[in-house]
């Protein structure tokens, strides 16, 4: 990793690194390029100062970096990974912390899942405080019919259609 960084010294180098995509490895036989077999998970971390790639890197060599924004990310990646797989074997995806965390709808809204239209009065801003709010709720029973609706109908026409064209997301 210090040979495709900028920075000479692992503390300064492991700043320069972002987790940029997952692969899901068919048999679980992917290889870290640290040497680690048995991968399912396979992420492309990339450096922010030079461009360069390094894939694949398993979970607990990003874990290595000590960097709680990369396991958030590694966390998100993973739960959109959990969303495109149920997805495609035509389940529902549901509002738990199965698929989502807030830092997962932060990152759906960051990167433009949550299309602007007439019932988010042009602003997908509205779609996410939504969501989050409704994420947030201790008492899921609470949750009135009209907003189980709103949240199916988001994770439906938005999320899902993001997720599944995604090619970070493989």
């Amino acid at each position: 990793m210090i040979a495709a960084s900028d920075a000479d010294k692992w503390k300064k180098a492991l700043l320069e690194w972002d987790v940029t995509s997952l692969e899901e490895h068919p048999s679980s036989d992917g290889v870290c390029v640290c040497g680690q077999t048995g991968l399912l998970w396979m992420y492309t971390i990339t450096n922010d100062a030079n461009g360069a790639e390094l894939f694949p890197i398993g979970s607990s060599c990003v874990n290595h970096f000590g960097r709680t924004d990369l396991n958030r990310r590694v966390d998100v990646f993973h739960k959109l990974a959990l969303v495109q797989a149920t997805a495609n074997a035509g389940k529902p995806v549901e509002m738990t912390t199965e698929f989502f965390s807030r830092a997962a709808l932060k990152f759906l809204f960051e990167e433009g899942a949550f299309t602007p239209d007439s019932y988010n009065y042009g602003d997908g801003v509205n779609d996410y405080e939504f969501l989050l709010k409704m994420f947030g709720k201790r008492d899921k029973s609470t949750i009135t019919s009209r907003q189980g609706y709103k949240i199916r109908k988001l994770v439906t026409s938005k999320i899902i259609p993001f997720v599944l064209a995604d090619p970070r997301v493989r």
